[in-house]
Formats: structure tokens, sequence, C-alpha cells
């Protein structure tokens, strides 16, 4: 039954197994497990993924980087200010970011910890998620840079590599403390840090 749409049972499976290796890890992840939340059988696995490994990779690709995209770098395009907005975008963090990232975290930086010194094809395909990031940050300085709103002597790709990993390490310490006194204090940590980053006053 399931083989009759082969994009609708694709789907379930990454769907199923992204839920499973985002609470589990992809370690943890069982491929029965996921058959059974997804009601399929194993020939309709095989049929589209020689492996569990295939199926990882598949998730970081077409479930992790979309998701990636919808939560961060379409509001990140959406900004053109960076030292007054993107603090502002930081505000609704528990309104438009995910209930599971809260609680699991970040599922790249949780592949990029258990996965990318296990196994080569993760971890290209990691550092090509957290370079798509950064590419979005970098976009967003330069725009700034474009507003008069960032110095044009800031290096945006550096900026920008700063900025995904002290969000990534304020999430991951979220997941832990599950503190929203935490985050408010991450928040204001970054805001200092984008002001550094405007016109100096004279």
């Amino acid at each position: 039954m399931a083989l009759r749409n082969p994009r609708k049972t694709r789907e379930r499976l990454l769907k199923t197994a992204f839920e499973e290796i985002h609470a589990h890890g992809f370690q943890g992840m069982r491929v029965d497990e996921v058959l059974r939340r997804s009601g399929l059988q194993k020939g309709a696995f095989y049929h589209h993924f020689g492996s569990k490994t295939e199926l990882g990779y598949a998730v970081l690709e077409e479930q992790i980087r979309p998701l990636l995209e919808s939560v961060w770098l379409k509001p990140l395009a959406e900004i053109d200010d960076p030292v007054r907005e993107f603090p502002a975008l930081l505000d609704g963090l528990d309104e438009w970011m995910p209930p599971a990232m809260l609680e699991h975290g970040c599922p790249v930086n949780n592949l990029a910890q258990e996965m990318a010194s296990q196994d080569e094809g993760f971890r290209r395909r990691i550092t090509q998620v957290f370079e798509h990031w950064i590419d979005g940050f970098e976009a967003l300085f330069e725009r700034g840079k474009a507003g008069g709103h960032i110095r044009t002597d800031v290096d945006s790709r550096a900026a920008a590599r700063f900025m995904v990993a002290a969000i990534e390490g304020c999430i991951g310490l979220f997941k832990v403390e599950q503190s929203r006194d935490h985050w408010t204090a991450c928040r204001s940590q970054i805001t200092t840090y984008l002001k550094t980053l405007g016109p100096r006053c004279n």
C-alpha cells in the first residue's frame, strides 16, 4: 500500500526519523521504531533508503536544513538593521521556534556534537548546513553596512560565524537549564555585541 505513493511514504519516514533523531540522537534512533511509528514495513524503508546512515543524511538535508531556513534564514532576510531588529526577533523566540527545539535543542548542533567526528558524510553535510546559516548572517551584516547600521570595517563573515556560535551556545544551555532567565541573559549579551558593530559615535 505505502509504495503506491512513494513520495508520501518517503516524507512519512523522514518526518518520523527526524523526530526520533531529535529526541534520541542518530545513534539512539532505531529503524524498527521509525517503521512502527510510521505504520510502515521494512520493504518501504529499503525501497527508499539503503541504510540507516543514508536515512540520517536525508533527514539532515530534507528535514533539518529546511527547518533552519524557516526558523532562522527567512526571518533574517526580512531584517535591514541588525543592531535594532535582530534583538527584537530574539524576544519572540518562544513564539516562532518549534517547541521541540526548545526541549531538545538545535538538531543540527546535536548532530554535529554526536556525529561530525564519527562519520565523514555527516561532517560534510553538517558543515554545509552551518555555512548556509552563516551565509544568512553575512548577508544581513552586508545589508546593515549598506544601510549605515554596521561599520564598513566589520568583517561580516567573521561576525556571522560568531553569531551562529553564540546562538548555538545559548540554545544548548537553554536545553539543559530550561530557564527563561538564562535566555534573557544571552539575549542581552548578543545585543551588546551587535551594538559594537554599529557606527562609532564621535
